[in-house]
């Protein structure tokens, strides 16, 4: 069991996340807070929602700006000594504050975004975990709905959604990653596989990655999603999907 800690919509300290409205037009601000105090608060909350003594991993959701890392893991710290989790991770944390949390207490994973059109973390924080056996959860793995190939070029948003606002959905990146989808759904076909269950079969063979995080709208897609797993890919395979992967390059 996982669960994680350092938003807060119940208080105005901390660094703001984002700001949203509830289903009545309600103003929700939303704000990352990993302070002791708020750290602790919130570990006891969710054991007694969980109805359980200990959480398994207890990761941060997103480095808290106006906090030390120190003083965020000396308290994670102690609720590994009282048995209250088993295990820290993080989540979007750079080398460098990885650097500094593993200096307080032993850390066990960093969730990062990744996806065959978004790789940066190959770069740096992928050796980093290798060498230091830090599991990696990369979530997005779908690029929120890109690498399905239903998004279409011009293809219009919902109000709040923030995909409208990022380079992967322009409609010539669309185009683009649509047009490499193509080339590689034959294989999808062969292994009578989605091409989502491709795109996810393809992630968790990535070096270093653990597991992917995919999000399902209702237990159909979830269950569509799990079966990636079983999903068996050969080296050339994998190197057939590279080839192809190389030759889609995104406009800014």
């Amino acid at each position: 069991m996982l669960t994680k800690f350092g938003l807060r919509w119940d208080t105005t300290e901390g660094h703001l996340q984002f700001a949203t409205e509830d289903e009545n037009g309600k103003p929700i601000k939303v704000y990352r807070l990993a302070r002791k105090e708020s750290l602790i608060k919130e570990c006891e909350d969710s054991l007694q929602r969980l109805g359980t003594d200990y959480i398994d991993l207890y990761q941060i959701h997103w480095p808290d700006l106006t906090t030390p890392i120190e003083e965020t893991f000396e308290a994670v710290a102690q609720l590994l000594k009282e048995g209250k989790i088993r295990a820290a991770g993080v989540s979007n944390y750079s080398v460098e504050q990885m650097e500094t949390a593993r200096k307080v207490v032993p850390i066990a994973s960093n969730q990062m975004p990744y996806s065959m059109v978004l790789r940066d973390i190959e770069k740096e924080v992928v050796p980093y975990c290798q060498a230091h056996q830090m599991g990696i959860l990369a979530y997005s793995p779908l690029q929120r709905g890109l690498l399905t190939g239903k998004i279409k070029p011009g293809q219009e948003f919902a109000a709040g959604d923030h995909r409208a606002g990022l380079s992967q959905y322009k409609p010539e990146n669309v185009r683009r990653t649509n047009a490499f989808l193509e080339k590689i759904k034959p294989l999808a076909q062969e292994k009578k596989a989605t091409l989502s269950q491709l795109v996810i079969g393809w992630t968790i063979r990535q070096p270093g990655i653990t597991c992917a995080l995919v999000g399902a709208r209702n237990p159909t897609q979830a269950e569509e999603n799990a079966a990636a797993a079983n999903l068996k890919l050969s080296a050339e395979e994998i190197t057939f999907i590279n080839n192809q992967l190389a030759e889609l390059e995104l406009v800014k």
